[in-house]
């Protein structure tokens, strides 16, 4: 760990009209009425050991209408807010295959990327063309991630690995999707978790609803168990996917980007 480590995370699109209902699989049989609870869009910048590295890259600007999101802020601008310019990024991490997350890729053609194995293996087999398998993921995506592993830059992670020297620490956890990969950053107070999808709100893994979309269920019910067990470690700090309520609980450092290792009082 680098004493000047840090964990930010960069707001770059939001849908305040989201609701439970569409949020949690078979939220009826909660016997509660529907409510709107809000999802917002992030990716995260780790500056650690005087590296770089980007944990997921958002949605591309041109599928915005498509899947009814827009982009507020381009990744680009929120990582300038930082001090940071795509092209300086040594690693990016990315949780998954989802089109919110691996949308971006070309901005950062210098770096290394990281995937699960079994994440990748799962969309890029033999049900890839299959639209009830596949409508979660852009093709043009897949192919791009195809390319990267093509030209030597995508190191599959099977279990856990480290990403390059910084100290920054990726550990599969399946079920939202296959090979989901989980961030764990130490900092001189303590340790963020970025559960990017595998637990996209607190109450997700607090109430332990599983989320609409999932690959295994029994896999994404155990990783719930796993992020709470890390979390109850003295010092661990998660944060969840999407969840509005991160914008309330850290501190805003630059617009629309926020310290994780910084807590607002009473958060």
């Amino acid at each position: 760990m680098s004493d000047d480590t840090s964990v930010f995370a960069l707001h770059y699109a939001s849908r305040p009209e989201a609701t439970a209902g569409e949020a949690y699989y078979r939220h009826d049989l909660y016997h509660e009425p529907d409510s709107t609870i809000g999802m917002d869009y992030f990716f995260w910048l780790i500056r650690a050991g005087g590296e770089s590295v980007v944990v997921d890259c958002g949605f591309a600007e041109h599928l915005g209408p498509i899947r009814n999101r827009w982009i507020e802020t381009p990744p680009t601008t929120l990582l300038q807010r930082m001090g940071v310019e795509p092209e300086e990024v040594q690693h990016v991490i990315l949780s998954h295959m989802h089109f919110d997350h691996v949308g971006n890729i070309h901005l950062f053609p210098n770096a290394t990327f990281y995937m699960g194995r079994a994440e990748f293996e799962y969309w890029t087999g033999p049900f890839r063309d299959n639209t009830a398998f596949s409508w979660t993921v852009e093709d043009r995506e897949v192919r791009q991630v195809e390319a990267l592993k093509e030209e030597g830059r995508l190191v599959l992670v099977d279990d856990s690995a480290e990403i390059g020297t910084t100290g920054v620490r990726v550990t599969c956890f399946p079920g939202h999707t296959p090979g989901s990969l989980v961030t764990e950053i130490d900092h001189p107070d303590g340790t963020v978790v970025l559960a990017s999808d595998t637990m996209h709100y607190y109450d997700e893994g607090l109430l332990n609803r599983p989320f609409v979309a999932f690959t295994d269920m029994e896999k994404m019910l155990h990783s719930y168990d796993g992020l709470r067990e890390l979390d109850a470690r003295p010092g661990y700090d998660l944060v969840p996917g999407h969840d509005p309520a991160v914008l309330r609980r850290y501190e805003e450092v630059a617009k629309d980007c926020f310290d994780l290792t910084k807590k607002k009082e009473n958060a």
